[in-house]
């Protein structure tokens, strides 16, 4: 049986001068010198571009969910009327917890501003955007 054909661990290499490395377990690192100063600011860069996205899209989020729950109320609140496009109408909350819409502004009406809780508009796809919230 020739040295050859000996099988050799896979920790041992068998002309360990000869190679540009460090081949034992217990060699120090190999650390790369001087990649260059534009490694860190391209790190940098690309962490703030990522971190604007992400702050971007979490107000969008956030913006969204608003939309929801406030159109979520007023679908919910009573309403003794057929609301027409492009018009201004106001919510308003009952000493009972139940909402309401009105035609009537807070300085329109007898009962003032107690309980109001903006004002809101309804679009050509039927969803209500904030015009103002108290």
């Amino acid at each position: 049986m020739c040295s050859q054909d000996k099988k050799i661990p896979d920790n041992i290499v068998p002309n360990p001068h000869s190679l540009p490395y460090a081949s034992d377990l217990a060699a120090p690192a190999i650390k790369p010198n001087m990649l260059g100063s534009w490694k860190a600011g391209a790190v940098h860069s690309t962490n703030n571009h990522f971190k604007e996205r992400f702050d971007s899209i979490k107000e969008q989020a956030e913006s969204l969910a608003e939309d929801v729950m406030w159109n979520e109320i007023i679908f919910n609140s009573e309403l003794r009327f057929k609301p027409v496009m492009g018009k201004e109408y106001h919510l308003y909350v009952k000493d009972t917890g139940a909402h309401f819409m009105s035609l009537y502004g807070p300085t329109e009406c007898s009962w003032g501003d107690t309980g109001y809780k903006g004002t809101f508009r309804i679009n050509y796809d039927n969803r209500w955007e904030i015009v103002e919230l108290s």
